[in-house]
């Protein structure tokens, strides 16, 4: 259910392969992208675009599942596990939304580190129309990301809404333009990242994710702590070596 392509330079692509449900999500699904995320951290891939086929990125969670959980099931769900592991992944994670990204879909939206998507997009948290709330971040990571209000007003009313008003909220980092294709322009930023020192983007990573979890004195603090790790790794003396003889630093990610 999950399509693995490799892109070069390691950069990597992972859809969501279930057109006939709209790329809804379920366990195993789930469970299936966090296995194949972590078989690309031990290969050292340095960035992952996540997408769904045929221009739906997820409709939500599977329906089917959630009509079946018990309260104690609700707890103990195997999902719970595979979202955490999502949004633990050290590499960058790019979602390419297009279509319906509803529900659980905003939900693995919220667990990469931004998005972008083309005007087709349509986004919004409608559990509330089905007599539950989202479950797997949304009212956590929403506010953090937009504020208070805004995600109140998304979680509260079910609206659906379009790429450029969730762009303007703060949801999405860019809404591609019209003549543009979002998978060439995502492939881009992937190209820039994917050159960059792989183990300083990764603490990067952590310490951008450490503000999601902690107060600022906190997180201050943990900055400070990769910074200083950095400071003796090979990367960055071939970072400054580069800058200093104007070529294009070689980064082993040691």
């Amino acid at each position: 259910m999950i399509l693995h392509t490799d892109l070069g330079n390691g950069i990597h692509q992972l859809s969501i392969n279930r057109p006939e449900r709209k790329n809804a999500l379920n366990t195993a699904l789930l469970i299936e992208l966090a296995d194949k995320l972590d078989a690309l951290v031990a290969d050292k891939a340095r960035v992952v675009m996540i997408n769904g086929v045929e221009g739906n990125f997820a409709a939500g969670a599977d329906i089917d599942e959630i009509a079946e959980l018990s309260p104690q099931q609700a707890l103990l769900d195997g999902r719970v596990e595979a979202w955490r592991r999502i949004r633990n992944c050290p590499m960058p994670l790019i979602a390419v939304v297009q279509g319906y990204c509803l529900g659980g879909g905003v939900e693995l939206l919220l667990s990469c580190d931004f998005a972008i998507a083309d005007n087709s997009a349509q986004l919004g948290l409608p559990e509330v129309t089905l007599g539950i709330m989202p479950g797997a971040g949304g009212t956590q990571l929403l506010p953090r990301l937009i504020g208070k209000a805004r995600a109140s007003q998304m979680v509260f009313s079910g609206q659906i809404y379009s790429a450029q008003k969730m762009a303007d909220w703060g949801l999405l980092a860019d809404v591609v333009a019209d003549d543009e294709d979002v998978f060439e322009v995502v492939t881009k930023i992937a190209k820039k990242i994917a050159r960059n020192a792989p183990f300083a983007v990764a603490q990067a990573k952590q310490s951008l994710l450490q503000s999601q979890e902690v107060g600022q004195e906190a997180g201050m603090k943990f900055e400070r702590q990769v910074f200083s790790l950095l400071s003796s790794t090979a990367d960055k003396q071939e970072g400054i070596a580069a800058f200093k003889e104007k070529r294009h630093a070689k980064f082993t990610g040691e």
